[in-house]
């Protein structure tokens, strides 16, 4: 009977592919945890909480239907009888004050909204 000895095979892996291979791996995953980073960082700067200075309403000369789009595709009907405008003041970052003009869209809203109240504009801000 012949007998055939067991062989080990041992793959050629040089020690610049293993380094090259970690450092890729090691990039890969710093870029990851830079992008998670990063996508939280516009949320904070976003969010601006001020005083309000000032609420006016500018009445229409006639009352509007205003048809609206939420984010989930559903329709509102709203009737419309003026601008609800109120001013707030935020202290910036670097400490001066900026007053932001804000459009309510809603009377109730409005109507519980008062002079000296804090109030975030941040999800109102569009650039």
């Amino acid at each position: 009977m012949d007998v055939k000895p067991n062989r080990v095979f041992k793959a050629q892996t040089s020690i610049s592919t293993w380094v090259k291979s970690i450092l890729l791996g090691l990039m890969a995953f710093a870029f990851i945890v830079f992008a998670i980073w990063q996508t939280g960082k516009p949320i904070v700067d976003a969010k601006m909480t001020g005083t309000v200075v000032s609420k006016e309403f500018k009445p229409l000369a006639q009352a509007e239907s205003q048809i609206t789009l939420n984010r989930d595709g559903a329709v509102r009907t709203d009737r419309v009888d003026g601008e609800y405008i109120i001013g707030v003041e935020v202290i910036q970052k670097d400490g001066s004050k900026k007053t932001f003009t804000v459009w309510l869209n809603d009377q109730k809203r409005f109507d519980d909204t008062r002079v000296g109240d804090t109030f975030d504009v941040g999800p109102y801000l569009v650039k």
